[in-house]
Order: C-alpha cells, then structure tokens, then sequence
C-alpha cells in the first residue's frame, strides 16, 4: 500500500513535510540541538521511502528517551 501526504502529514505532527526537487522533506517543527543523536531531518525519494525513514527516526528516539528513563 502507497503511503499519502496525508497520512504521513497525520501520522507525524511534529515533522513539516514538503516536496522538494523531485523527492519529499520532512522537517522537525521543534528541532533538536546538534548535540542530539537525532535528524532536524529526514528525505525521501518517495512519500513510502520518507515514511520508513521518518519511522527509523521515530524508533531512535524512542531508544534514547527509554536510555534516559533508565538512568
């Protein structure tokens, strides 16, 4: 099944997504000091290839925010 603006614009509120040149942006709407192990953003040639990339994302961050949670 082919991932649409809408459901990527739905499934992450925090990311400002965007075609650009031919692929797809997806910006943090809050972005993350350059410190962080995380993306201010991410791309996609197309929206399924930005969904999977934004979900790796959303799998890092959840690892760190359990890494905090323990200490």
């Amino acid at each position: 099944m082919r991932v649409t603006l809408e459901q990527l614009i739905r499934d992450y509120p925090a990311w400002c997504i965007q075609d650009l040149a031919g692929g797809w942006v997806a910006m943090r709407r809050n972005l993350v000091p350059c410190t962080s192990e995380l993306s201010n953003v991410r791309c996609g040639e197309s929206l399924d290839e930005l969904a999977a990339n934004l979900q790796a994302e959303i799998r890092l961050q959840r690892r760190g925010q359990t890494r905090r949670g323990a200490a």
